[in-house]
This record gives structure tokens, C-alpha cells and sequence, in this order.
């Protein structure tokens, strides 16, 4: 079918209410039998956004996901409670449930923020972590529930009892080096962080987002910042952004300069990114008084090169020579650096005195010429 696997199931939904809760002949040879993953950031992120937890919850039942979905993403599902996820309850296949509601390789951050609630979903959790052989392995959380974090909260209480659920499973270790998993330092002893006080809270470790693997952060894993997932080398390589200095996965951080191929995260390449100089080349370093960005060309610098070696400053050719000529700038080095700049800047001054200088010749003349006037008319 041309359909995606989410867009099948929805047109069979619609084709026959009832088969959401006894699923007839017709919808089963729509749907199909295969349902290891579904993904919803596979339709149109507009469809997906108006869904509501009806339609997850119609859309669950229709395909028997208890008993079959194996990989849950409500990617772009902006619209659901959680209240639709109640047929997954006690589900002893599912290994990966994303509440993060985005697609893949975006930001978390969502505004408005989604109406997603712990009280509807954390019971459909437990009822599944609680269940004796439990396959789960991965869990993503929406953004608001990790921003406000709380000892006495129930998701707080939630990530004590996952994290025995891991604890539970006995030892797990890294794939390379045989290393003894979690291992960190603070929250990072956990399988996923309960520090209210850390940036982490909330977050799953040493577990690849795409195939699941246990690696130690010294050996093959690696935390993206844009998309806050944690990937192994095998699944994506990283990079670092030159602008932010984070580390990214490439599929985040997929864009480069133009001039020195640096890369740069999707976070930091939006339009007002684009080179100041040349508009065409795409930000390479960021002035540290004015916040505007040049590519290396514009700017003068050498590829990677971001501050005066000298004295550290890592402003703009602009902000120098305007330092310069507010007699605040000592560094040598900077000066040399903009020694055309202040050329130029002689030229103009002194072309400019000129200019006033001959103004002032021609206002000189017309009084004289405005006095003979006067003048003749007097006589």
C-alpha cells in the first residue's frame, strides 16, 4: 500500500467504527499483521497534530497493539492527554514507548505546551513495568514533565520504580568493555536520572534511542543536545556545533559553513544566522559584543579561528575599530587586525573633513554674494 502504516490503520478506523473494537475482515486486510513500530512522524505532521486520544486509542485496538506493537512514537501528537494509550496496559512486547511528541532529530521544546498528563499515562506505565517479564527498554518523556521536577511528584516516584525495574534485571553491562552498567557519576548511577537539581532528570542512559544497545559513555555512546537523545557510535556519528560548542548527532547537526565547513546544529541555523558580511554564507563565528555572526571570509578569520590569539577577544572587525577609535582597545594584535579598517576610516575622516571644509567655502560665498545684494539694493 501507498498509505503509511498510521494513515492504513486510520482509513480503516474510518471505513468502520466498530472495527476499532472488534476488528472485521475488512479492516484486518487493510492493516495487515506486521505492527513492530508505529511510528507516527511517518503521516503529515498536520494530521497528527489533530488526533486525539479517540483516535489513539481506536487506532491501538484496531491493530491489537497489546499483543503486537513492539515501537510506540507519537511524534507530532500535540493534541492527546495520554488517556488513548489504555489499550497498551500490562503489554509484555512493547520495548520502546516516545511520549517526547516530535519528530525524529528535533527539539523537545514545544509551545504551546502539549496537555499530555502524567495522571492519565503513568498508571498505563506501571501496570506494564509491573508485568513479569516485561520487554521495555527505552522510555522518552515530553519536556514538561521533566521542567518542574519535584521529590513528592508521582513521576518523580515513577522513575524510582523504573529504574528497580532495571535494577531488577540484574547485571547489564557495557557491549564494549564489559564495564557494569549504569555507570556515572550523581544520577548517572541510575538508569535514568532522578537528580531534581540536574539537567538530566528524566532521561534514560547508556541506552542507544535507535537499536537499544547498552554502551558506557566512554565506549560508544554519545547524548545529543538538540534532539536529547542518547545514541551509540553505530547508529549516528556526532559532531561538534561551532557555534553553540554542544555536541550534536549529525542528522542535529547537518548543516555547515559555508566557507570553512564547519559544522553547525540545526538549533543554530535559522536566518538570523546568516552571514551579516555576505548573507549567503552561513554563521561562523559570533561576535562576542554585538551578537552578529560573519562567515570566516567576512570576518577576517582563519577557518576554526574564532578569537585573538593575543587577548582572547572574539569580536567583530566592527566592534574593534569602533573600540579603537573610542580609545578602548590595547591589544596590538586586534589593532594590526583591523589596520585597513582604520585606513579607511583615516580616508573617510579626512575626505569627509574635506567635504565639510569646502561646504563651509560655499556657505562663506553665498553670505558674501547675499551681501553685495543687500547691497545694490540699498543703493
Amino acid at each position: 500500500s501507498f498509505l503509511a502504516a498510521p494513515s492504513k490503520v486510520l482509513f480503516a478506523v474510518a471505513l468502520d467504527e466498530n472495527s476499532a473494537v472488534s476488528p472485521n475482515e475488512r479492516s484486518s486486510s487493510i492493516v495487515g499483521n506486521q505492527w513492530d513500530i508505529l511510528d507516527f512522524g511517518d503521516i503529515e505532521k498536520k494530521l497528527a497534530e489533530n488526533l486525539n486520544d479517540e483516535d489513539i486509542e481506536r487506532v491501538l485496538q484496531c491493530i491489537d497493539a497489546v499483543n503486537k506493537v513492539k515501537r510506540l512514537k507519537l511524534a507530532n501528537c500535540v493534541n492527546i492527554t495520554g488517556a488513548g494509550l489504555e489499550p497498551l496496559r500490562g503489554s509484555l512486547i512493547i520495548e520502546q514507548i516516545d511520549l517526547g511528541l516530535v519528530g525524529a532529530h528535533q527539539s523537545p521544546k514545544l509551545y504551546p505546551e502539549p496537555s499530555i498528563s502524567c495522571n492519565h499515562v503513568l498508571p498505563i506505565l506501571d501496570t506494564i513495568i509491573a508485568t513479569e517479564g516485561c520487554a521495555l527498554r527505552h522510555l522518552q518523556f515530553p519536556l514538561v514533565w521533566l521542567q518542574e521536577p519535584s521529590t513528592d511528584s508521582e513521576f518523580h516516584q515513577f522513575l524510582q520504580r523504573y529504574n528497580q525495574m532495571w535494577a531488577n534485571r540484574g547485571t547489564i553491562s557495557c557491549l564494549e568493555c564489559n564495564k557494569g552498567l549504569p555507570v556515572g557519576s550523581g544520577s548517572r548511577n541510575e538508569w535514568i536520572g532522578t537528580d531534581t537539581h540536574g539537567p538530566e532528570y528524566g532521561q534514560q542512559y547508556n541506552t542507544c534511542y535507535g537499536c537499544f544497545k547498552h554502551y558506557c559513555y566512554d565506549c560508544k555512546m554519545n547524548f545529543c543536545s538538540t534532539c536529547q537523545m542518547d545514541y551509540c557510535d553505530d547508529c549516528t556519528k556526532m559532531s561538534d556545533c561551532q557555534v553553540c560548542g554542544d555536541s550534536h548527532c549529525n542528522d542535529c547537526c547537518e548543516h555547515e559553513c559555508h566557507e570553512c565547513n564547519a559544522k553547525i546544529c540545526s538549533e543554530c541555523v535559522k536566518e538570523q544566522y546568516e552571514c551579516y558580511g555576505c548573507v549567503e554564507g552561513q554563521v561562523c563565528h559570533i561576535c562576542g559584543d554585538c551578537d552578529r555572526v560573519f562567515c570566516s571570509e567576512c570576518c577576517n578569520f582563519e577557518p576554526g579561528m574564532i578569537s585573538c590569539e593575543e587577548c582572547t577577544n572574539n569580536s567583530c572587525d566592527d566592534c574593534r575599530l569602533r573600540r579603537f577609535l573610542q580609545g578602548e582597545q590595547d591589544c596590538a594584535e586586534c589593532n594590526k587586525r583591523i589596520a585597513p579598517l582604520i585606513v579607511r576610516e583615516s580616508i573617510v575622516s579626512r575626505s569627509l573633513k574635506e567635504e565639510v571644509e569646502s561646504l563651509k567655502a560655499e556657505v562663506k560665498e553665498l553670505k558674501r554674494e547675499n551681501k553685495e545684494l543687500r547691497s545694490r539694493n540699498w543703493n
